[in-house]
């Protein structure tokens, strides 16, 4: 692993008065320029310079002068910050990622720690011949440590109304869904229908707790075999490691023979979790051979980056190509030679890392959707109480595979099926890993193949109301310090 202490939790504060070098002939506001300059000027300062520095595409910014990151001016320091990236961003095509966010919601990327209800819904319909009026909103996981977690909510229910409002696919509806879960409202009273048709009603209030990234795991005896199954939310840091760790000595304990890691609602998160993650899963023969490698601007690679030279601890560090490689180490636990994954559009960036660095060692079949499409992480940096993302570095597996900006396709389509609590064997994606492990094929009947389907076919119609949700969300890797 490449020792690069650049972190969520290293405190990088640009001082601008102190910056008296250029950054590639790119001049750094003077001494004279800032000793007046206001937090929020010295913050969109920051922003640009230190993107300049490490952007992954750095050549497509210009000067100081012709980006003039003062220029952007927001209701407040984030916005103002965040319009900055954004302007960063909309210089290069392939980036949809870089962004600014509290220095809080950084670090609870690490820790798990949120402040939230704790679950989270999606759009499906339950009636294949009149799909729009029947959408419900489906609660799609819960955080068992979570206000909905300890009130006992459960994948499969579904909302039907907020403080009494009935919720419904509609205009309205979403813009009170994004009321609730992502603006002022602190606390909500929401009524549930089951699976089997009752009710239930919990009042939430948004509350501090730690996120598992484990959110179910069983083994499960199919079709003669032991299946290890398990629901990996998020590549939190070394909490999620501890997780991890449990839930494969349990199946090392249990003599499972296949397994199938579900991250149809993983958006990534730490490098070095990743790298537990695929040392768990892949075979002994694959010991001290390289998982991937990083690639970094030029700049950076070659030892210019003068900004982080000046800060304690980054003196001495390196990001040339010969200390940028991720080998597999202490692999073969469960001497598996093939892994089955559940993924969606939202699977992304580390869990793609993990299909990636896989592939050219195991027999990798992915299953539901094509995944997101990042293979680019960050380097966060903390400004004020800020903690800004600009995309700083891309990965490679050994096969030299690293642009797969489309997302990686699915070998067998399936459906999410979100009326199905976790670890039920006729949930059609959980459904067709254990159809292929007990058959070694995909193929259902012709008429089980059109459900699926149409069951597809379904699901898009609501990809643009589910997205606008989603969207709020962290989608990234990170690479983390003191791992």
């Amino acid at each position: 692993m490449p020792k690069i202490p650049i972190t969520i939790s290293t405190i990088l504060i640009l001082f601008i008065t102190s910056c008296k070098k250029d950054i590639n002939n790119t001049p750094s506001p003077s001494k004279s320029d800032t000793s007046s300059l206001s937090q929020t000027d010295l913050l969109k300062d920051s922003v640009y310079l230190y993107s300049k520095e490490i952007y992954l595409w750095r050549d497509v910014l210009p000067s100081y002068e012709a980006f003039n990151p003062r220029q952007y001016q927001g209701s407040d320091d984030e916005k103002s910050a965040s319009l900055v990236m954004n302007a960063i961003r909309n210089l290069e095509p392939l980036d949809r990622f870089s962004f600014v966010t509290t220095k809080e919601t950084s670090e609870g990327l690490q820790t798990g720690a949120d402040v939230d209800y704790g679950f989270f819904i999606k759009a499906a319909s339950i009636d294949k011949a009149d799909p729009i009026d029947s959408v419900r909103w489906f609660v799609t996981y819960v955080f068992d440590k979570s206000p909905a977690g300890l009130a006992g909510v459960n994948r499969g229910w579904s909302i039907n109304s907020i403080n009494n409002t009935p919720v419904t696919y509609s205009q309205s509806s979403i813009d009170l869904l994004n009321k609730v879960f992502f603006g002022n409202t602190t606390s909500a009273s929401f009524g549930f229908v089951k699976p089997d048709g009752t009710t239930a009603t919990a009042s939430l209030s948004k509350t501090s707790f730690i996120s598992n990234s484990v959110l179910y795991s069983n083994v499960i005896n199919y079709g003669g075999k032991k299946i290890g199954y398990f629901v990996y939310k998020q590549f939190f840091g070394a909490p999620s490691r501890t997780e991890l760790n449990t839930v494969f000595s349990n199946f090392k304990s249990q003599g499972i023979n296949e397994l199938v890691v579900d991250l149809r609602y993983n958006p990534g998160g730490s490098t070095a979790t990743q790298d537990a993650l695929a040392d768990l899963i892949a075979p002994a023969s694959v010991n001290n051979k390289t998982m991937y490698k990083y690639v970094y601007n030029e700049s950076l690679q070659k030892g210019d980056f003068p900004l982080l030279k000046h800060k304690a601890g980054f003196e001495n560090e390196s990001f040339s190509e010969a200390n940028n490689t991720q080998n597999f180490a202490n692999t073969g636990s469960l001497n598996l030679n093939r892994v089955f994954f559940i993924v969606t559009g939202g699977t992304a960036s580390a869990s793609e890392l993990l299909i990636n660095n896989l592939k050219p060692y195991m027999d990798v079949k992915l299953i539901g959707d094509t995944t997101y499409g990042k293979p680019v992480g960050f380097f966060p940096v903390d400004i004020f109480n800020y903690s800004i993302y600009p995309i700083s570095f891309k990965t490679v597996n050994s096969a030299g595979n690293a642009d797969y900006y489309n997302g990686f396709a699915p070998d067998k389509i399936a459906p999410d099926g979100v009326s199905k609590n976790w670890g039920d064997i006729t949930e059609p994606s959980l459904a067709s890993a254990l159809k292929y492990i007990s058959t070694g094929s995909f193929r259902a009947t012709e008429q089980g193949e059109q459900v699926y389907k149409k069951q597809m076919k379904m699901q898009k119609q609501f990809d643009s109301a589910n997205r606008t949700l989603e969207s709020k969300h962290f989608n990234g890797m990170f690479i983390e310090k003191n791992k």
